[in-house]
């Protein structure tokens, strides 16, 4: 026993270094302060991300998380084969690693910003938490998606809309398919591992980061903003506790 916690420690321990290091390899790469980085990195910084999410999350909270991102990333593949969820869009080759022409890491992606919206909506009433997290995961996207497709080049749309040529379709889409995911949640009682906040609050914030060196001001603003509240939101609640 005492050697499998032991190596479950190493393993956790190895698990942030690598993520630390990927992170910042990320915005090196996009200052330009490293060449050539490898094809594989940006999969491993998603993966690894998750990985901890998963690690410090309770069994049922980490089965639905792994469910809702297998659910999110077909939603991606309805997407893009069929146009109307989000919008046409196509997927580039910066996550190479595909499954019917979706990035696999999607289902990565899905369990971070989940983890980063259910840390806020956890502590409301769940008769109306499922839309605040709607709008949570919206308002996430208003960073996410300009980060990804004019810094990071992860995908392009097809379609044109306002706010950085992204259509409006795209976040209409997210508001209603994100809300029967969050209802997967208020079905039980879960808590977000601080870890969990803290690992999906750093990733947030790499896109924030990779934002503002690409001169996408408002889209990293509207991050800041939403880490901010994350933040407030947690020594809030926790001060009442105390």
């Amino acid at each position: 026993m005492h050697k499998a916690l032991k190596a479950k420690k190493i393993f956790i321990l190895s698990s942030v270094a690598l993520f630390v290091i990927l992170l910042f390899g990320g915005v090196f790469s996009e200052l330009g302060l490293v060449s050539n980085p490898p094809d594989w990195a940006p999969n491993l910084f998603m993966i690894f991300g998750s990985i901890l999410i998963i690690i410090f999350s309770k069994k049922k909270l980490a089965y639905i998380l792994i469910l809702c991102g297998i659910i999110g990333f077909f939603y991606e593949v309805a997407g893009v084969h069929l146009g109307f969820l989000f919008g046409s869009y196509n997927y580039t080759d910066v996550f190479n690693l595909k499954l019917f022409s979706v990035p696999i890491v999607m289902i990565c992606a899905w369990i971070i910003v989940l983890t980063f919206t259910l840390s806020i909506i956890q502590d409301l009433p769940k008769t109306y938490s499922f839309i605040v997290g709607a709008l949570i995961m919206v308002i996430i996207d208003l960073l996410i998606d300009p980060v990804a497709v004019h810094g990071l080049e992860i995908w392009k749309w097809d379609d044109k809309g306002f706010y950085y040529d992204i259509p409006i379709h795209n976040f209409l889409g997210w508001f209603f398919l994100s809300i029967p995911l969050i209802i997967l949640f208020s079905l039980f009682d879960y808590k977000i591992h601080k870890f969990s906040r803290l690992t999906s609050i750093a990733i947030i914030s790499f896109f924030v980061i990779i934002g503002i060196i690409n001169g996408l001001i408002l889209a990293s603003f509207i991050g800041i903003l939403t880490i901010t509240f994350n933040f407030l939101h947690y020594y809030k609640y926790n001060a009442k506790k105390l």
